[in-house]
């Protein structure tokens, strides 16, 4: 009878060192981020120089609205709460915070991620559901949807706003812009 029972105790033991390992090519995002300041600097700093489009394929009618832009923009009274696009998210010397939310199964469903004074929170729908119409409401941050190819996390956002592609020189982006993201090798996080 004891050898059946230590048996049962070592069988479920494993069964439960088995159960909580995490999935294959799920990572746990959460906690603290912040973007170095070693490559990009420019984007990463102040921005790019007012007309300076280097790299951007601009046609000749984004051009003209490109160099309508004055930098003074956002000292106007009616703009200082406007908040930049997703496109400087990246760029931004800031830290990070990125939590998960689940599902009842304890699957993660969406990634979290904090907002700063001039830009709005980020949601990241993990668990497949669709892009919404295009008449649907067009936040700040987009509708942004992901999935893990191994350990490469590649977002698809949408229903962007228009805005600037690049802070401080004025090249435009349309509301039909969309963003793909590819994070490869996402493994390590601030303290």
């Amino acid at each position: 009878m004891n050898r059946i029972t230590t048996a049962r105790v070592l069988v479920m033991a494993c069964l439960l060192l088995l159960a909580s390992v995490p999935a294959f090519a799920q990572i746990d995002l959460t906690g603290s981020w912040t973007i170095k300041m070693h490559e990009d600097w420019i984007e990463r700093c102040c921005g790019r120089d007012v007309v300076d489009y280097t790299g951007l394929p601009l046609n000749d009618e984004a051009r003209a609205l490109a160099l309508t832009y004055s930098p003074t923009v956002y000292a106007m009274r009616e703009r200082q709460c406007l908040l930049f696009s997703p496109y400087a998210l990246q760029y931004w010397p800031h830290s990070l915070q990125m939590w998960s939310e689940l599902d009842e199964n304890g699957r993660v469903i969406a990634w979290r991620m904090s907002g700063v004074v001039e830009r709005e929170g980020l949601t990241i729908w993990m668990d497949g559901r669709p892009h919404p119409s295009p008449n649907a409401f067009y936040p700040f941050s987009g509708f942004t949807t992901g999935t893990w190819e191994g350990d490469t996390l590649t977002t698809y956002t949408t229903h962007l706003k228009t805005s600037y592609t690049r802070r401080g020189n004025g090249s435009p982006a349309s509301d039909q812009a969309t963003v793909t993201d590819i994070q490869e090798k996402v493994r390590t996080r601030a303290a």
